[in-house]
């Protein structure tokens, strides 16, 4: 390397490691600030040992209450043991219980549980970025390449995102990252404390997420091609794999255990999934998730942001042309597998996986790996007009991924809380109001919903729901009624009296306006698709 190239990557490299550290702690900063939503929701009620049967006992039964009642699903109980806990955690099996587990050891902490768990995501969305670093140094050596990996997952809005979640998402990434770059050191070092690494790298993973199955062929695949590439005896590197991996799903039997036991309940609540949208919608999740590897300044979906995703394909086409093998194979193969695996069945079967980019988190990754090493090559290239490029292409995205983190952080709410991120208006018009009431039938999200609700609430407000298999009878006394997905008999009891009118946004909120009221109110973006919700 010309020795222009060895100062400006020596200052690159200096600059990179202050800025990744800045990222990195904001992480931690105002973990309570966006909105608790319906999956946090249950996950701390798994995590404090609560059944859902339960929650929709308390709620659903034609009593007056306020938030703080529903805020007791949310806050630990003595009375509520490890044992409650494990039954919480094997009611739903197709969530893997290890984020769970380590949630239930931080609700003891002297926090409130919801930073606790957001906390630990954040410590997990720090690690993903030596994590990381650590992958690209095994795969391509030491110099500029590991650093520039490591800020673009700083300062991709993102991760950062997914790191202030109180969901597994965070720790499932992270586990295939570190797997990922324990396999390539294992089958560089070929140390049996390597692969012993390796396989408890393997365990925890499958422990993490489902999801994380679709590594271990991922793997296999590799260590084929890696060893063809090399000339080497791949024989004896297999062996060694195959006994790390097959220990790991030995040590998995116990979870497919529950798994299999409750087959009717995954089926149950993974059905939402296959709800079918179209081509153009498709089309359209995807766009927003690649640009969104990058910038996200605005809490609502932005049309047309697929746009800023052209220059990504570009970066993508030059790795795939230029990237030394192996190691450029490793991250194409978790690209293609993570990101197949969700768009495939919506395009073959039908279905809505691809609105959800959390679950193909390690297939965004690999391609913002695949970015950094396009990106540190120009950085450090001979020719000064590519290096120019380069550099400023790369403090274009650091400064825009920074941006992004200021936006996320002064926001009280953003897109990835999904159909909840309209709750902190709903709490606004309800908190307005001098008695204001909600009310709500047992359809599917909307126990999760009001319990999302009632952290923003005031005491003020109450919240009635219907009991199931009864006629409902609507208190009195109330000056502002918000419904949540009412029954057909709720609907029209209220319609009596009321024009539902959905909250500007939303599918599932309706607000009760008198009929004849000055104050009707259009339904503007209310109508939004169905197809979102999580039954």
């Amino acid at each position: 390397m010309p020795p222009v190239s060895k100062w400006l990557s020596a200052h690159s490299i200096g600059l990179l490691s202050v800025l990744v550290l800045l990222a990195s702690a904001a992480r931690v900063i105002g973990l309570d600030h966006l909105l608790v939503w319906h999956d946090e929701v249950f996950t701390l009620v798994r995590v404090l040992g609560h059944s859902q049967h339960e929650v929709q006992q308390a709620i659903f039964s034609a009593e007056l209450l306020n938030a703080e009642r529903l805020l007791d699903f949310q806050t630990p109980n003595p009375e509520l043991g490890w044992s409650e806990a494990f039954k919480a955690f094997a009611g739903h099996p197709e969530h893997a219980p290890l984020y769970y587990v380590l949630g239930r050891l931080t609700t003891s902490l002297p926090l409130d549980p919801l930073v606790s768990l957001r906390g630990l995501s954040a410590i997990f969305g720090i690690l993903l970025i030596p994590a990381s670093y650590w992958l690209m140094r095994e795969l391509f050596g030491r110099g500029l390449v590991p650093w520039v990996s490591a800020s673009l997952i700083a300062f991709s809005p993102l991760q950062f995102l997914y790191a202030q979640e109180a969901r597994q998402y965070a720790l499932w990434t992270l586990l295939v990252v570190a797997a990922s770059a324990a396999l390539q050191r294992a089958l560089r070092r070929d140390g049996i404390t390597d692969w012993v690494v390796y396989g408890i790298l393997v365990t925890l993973g499958l422990y993490s997420h489902l999801l994380f199955a679709l590594l271990i062929p991922v793997h296999a695949v590799y260590g084929y091609l890696a060893a063809n590439s090399n000339q080497g005896l791949f024989l004896p590197e297999a062996g060694r794999w195959a006994m790390a991996t097959t220990a790991a799903l030995i040590a998995f039997i116990p979870w497919l255990i529950v798994i299999l036991s409750n087959l009717e309940g995954v089926e149950r609540y993974t059905a939402w999934m296959t709800i079918p949208i179209g081509l153009d919608q498709i089309a359209a999740s995807w766009g927003q998730h690649l640009a969104r590897i990058f910038v996200d300044l605005n809490p609502e979906t932005v049309n047309g942001l697929w746009v800023l995703a052209l220059p990504l394909f570009w970066a993508l086409v030059q790795f795939i042309r230029h990237a030394p093998r192996p190691g450029a194979w490793l991250l194409g193969l978790i690209a293609l597998v993570y990101l197949s695996a969700v768009l495939a069945p919506d395009l073959i079967l039908g279905g809505e996986r691809s609105r959800h980019v959390r679950y193909a988190l390690p297939g965004v990754l690999a391609l913002q790996l695949m970015v950094a090493w396009v990106l540190a090559g120009a950085v450090r290239a001979e020719k000064r007009v590519t290096r120019f490029i380069g550099r400023g292409v790369l403090a274009a995205i650091i400064a825009v991924g920074g941006l992004s983190l200021v936006a996320i952080q002064a926001s009280d709410t953003w897109w990835n809380k999904n159909f909840s991120a309209k709750n902190a208006e709903v709490a606004r018009i309800l908190n307005a109001g001098a008695h204001p009431l909600v009310v709500s039938s047992d359809i599917g999200l909307s126990s999760g919903e009001l319990i999302s609700l009632a952290h923003l609430l005031d005491d003020r407000v109450r919240i009635w729901g219907q009991r199931n298999g009864s006629e409902p009878v609507l208190p009195a006394g109330f000056d502002e009624t918000i419904a949540l997905t009412p029954s057909p008999e709720l609907k029209a009891l209220l319609e009596q009296e009321y024009e539902l009118v959905p909250v500007a946004g939303t599918w599932q909120w309706f607000r009760a306006i008198p009929r004849g009221s000055a104050a009707l109110l259009t339904p503007g973006a209310g109508s939004r698709d169905k197809s979102s919700a999580r039954p």
